[in-house]
């Protein structure tokens, strides 16, 4: 079994691989205060409830846009298996051509989903990650990627919205608004914050699609992928294991090696 591990600002979203194969997905806190080994012992419950235990693992992967998590994450990993550990950066072969200015600033994470869109998606591409920031990584039809945007996500935009402006209450989004016209503040701020976030994803695929000379396939992942796909007037996919198929895939490229 391949372990994939993505170390994100808020979760450590960890996969299971057979072959081609994904047996289970699982998430942590990311939490630097953590010792390597509390998160051996939170990997080993996870493993144990997925039944890793019963077989080797071959390999494990992982990317991280927290520099801080990555020894940790070793730390824990070498408790629980003696198997390779390879970390996305400098000098591991993805497969990817990197037409951009500073590829060293590229979030490990958006390279494999990248990896993973260049294989798999029609071309040109773009990748949308609705998470802590909402990233757009494009591809042209060749498969190289090109560009990219981000902007704040979405929940840290309405808290920093409700730290700045005392009146305004506290807001949950599980409840989507039923029309852009809100009647109350809280219905306003809902809409400002859904229909807005999509607005301006649809408005940023518009303009990807004149710089690409054509229509992209859209792929969301994230956390609130789910929550905006309904309101957007762009057509697009949902794959939530983008980044994790994206690791294993590079894995595969670097045991060829």
């Amino acid at each position: 079994m391949l372990i994939a591990l993505d170390i994100g600002n808020s979760h450590v979203t960890i996969g299971g691989f057979h072959g081609d194969g994904i047996s289970f997905v699982a998430s942590m806190a990311t939490d630097e205060r953590q010792t390597g080994e509390q998160y051996a012992c939170g990997l080993k419950s996870i493993f144990a409830l997925h039944g890793v235990g019963h077989e080797p693992i071959e390999g494990a992967v992982l990317s991280s846009v927290v520099p801080s998590m990555i020894p940790i994450l070793h730390r824990a990993l070498s408790f629980l298996t003696d198997c390779r550990v390879l970390t996305i950066g400098a000098g591991v072969k993805t497969g990817l051509n990197l037409k951009v200015d500073q590829p060293r600033t590229l979030g490990a994470d958006r390279v494999a989903a990248a990896v993973w869109a260049s294989q798999t998606a029609a071309l040109p591409c773009v990748v949308v990650d609705l998470g802590t920031a909402i990233t757009f990584t494009a591809l042209d039809a060749d498969g190289a990627l090109i560009g990219s945007a981000i902007a704040p996500g979405l929940h840290i935009a309405l808290h920093a919205l409700g730290r700045a402006a005392a009146q305004l209450p506290e807001v949950r989004l599980d409840t989507p608004p039923k029309s852009v016209l809100g009647r109350a503040t809280a219905d306003a701020i809902q809409i400002g914050s859904v229909y807005g976030t999509a607005a301006m994803i649809d408005g940023l695929l518009a303009r990807f699609a004149e710089e690409l000379g054509a229509p992209p396939e859209v792929i969301l992942s994230g956390s609130a992928a789910a929550l905006i796909q309904p309101y957007l007037r762009t057509e697009a996919r949902r794959d939530p294991q983008i980044v994790l198929k994206g690791l294993a895939l590079i894995w595969q490229r670097n045991q060829k090696q």
